[in-house]
């Protein structure tokens, strides 16, 4: 039992001579540094004791895949939810990554099944178009230039055919007039013989042929010319009067001039060609 401070203070004191007992009683209420202090000896150690987890405990906590689960997440990210994936996302900046769809979740990107597929109707539809191209070139490439009125004859002359049969089945016959028509053609007036009809047919066909449906023009540069063909629905075309290669132009067209401006640098003069088309 140790002795009070106060009272080994008070056997100290000037002109006291301790005794044996006073000093063993002096020495007894100390630890000594050889000796263990136990556990009751310090104070509030009991309480702080029971803060921390034993030996056993501590080891369960380790192995427990859940710990801190409300607080922390997991290894495998298995208790975030879709509030947490887009702070951490919006976090790490990557909140407009691509995701590809897996087995429960959508993903924001086509599959590279559905890009082969667009890639396919792709290059069925350039197909499509190269060919077409290739027809218009073909077209605009022909010597036939006035293709409109090379319809509107070719028309003329298949509603026409019953009266030329009528008229090679003829015999014998010198007057015009004993040739009758099968048919009333609003479009070359009404006929009333063969001579009418003929002089009828005659006609439309100079008429058209005296209509002009193309212009060839030779330019070194930017030009204005006149539109000989008098409309501005046409087709322009730029081929170097050399090569023959086609060359890119800005154009355009009104019913009395053309415009062309050039784009890029010219090696040899250019020709021109302009072809009427129907509005």
């Amino acid at each position: 039992m140790s002795t009070p401070l106060h009272t080994i203070f008070s056997w100290f004191e000037t002109g006291d001579f301790p005794t044996e007992t006073q000093f063993k009683d002096t020495f007894l209420s100390f630890y000594h540094k050889d000796d263990l202090i136990p556990m009751q000896g310090i104070e509030g150690f009991e309480e702080i004791f029971q803060l921390f987890a034993s030996a056993e405990d501590f080891k369960k906590h380790l192995a427990d895949p859940a710990a801190h689960s409300e607080y922390l997440a997991l290894l495998n990210a298995g208790n975030l939810t879709p509030a947490h994936v887009d702070s951490w996302k919006n976090k790490l900046g990557i909140k407009n990554v691509a995701t590809v769809d897996s087995s429960e979740q959508l993903g924001n990107v086509y599959t590279k099944i559905q890009i082969d597929g667009f890639v396919d109707e792709l290059k069925d539809a350039d197909k499509d178009l190269a060919s077409n191209i290739e027809k218009i070139k073909k077209i605009l490439l022909s010597n036939d230039l006035s293709l409109d009125e090379l319809q509107e004859i070719i028309d003329f002359i298949k509603k026409s055919r019953d009266d030329i049969e009528a008229l090679k089945a003829v015999s014998g016959q010198t007057s015009e007039d004993k040739v009758k028509l099968l048919f009333d053609y609003s479009g070359v007036g009404s006929p009333k013989n063969q001579q009418e009809f003929n002089k009828q047919i005659y006609d439309k066909v100079l008429l058209i042929s005296q209509t002009p449906t193309s212009a060839v023009v030779q330019v070194a540069g930017n030009a204005v010319f006149p539109n000989t063909l008098e409309t501005e629905n046409v087709i322009i075309q730029a081929r170097d009067s050399v090569t023959g290669k086609k060359i890119n132009v800005d154009d355009y067209a009104t019913n009395q001039t053309i415009e062309v401006k050039m784009i890029g640098v010219l090696v040899n003069p250019i020709n021109i060609l302009i072809l009427k088309v129907k509005p």
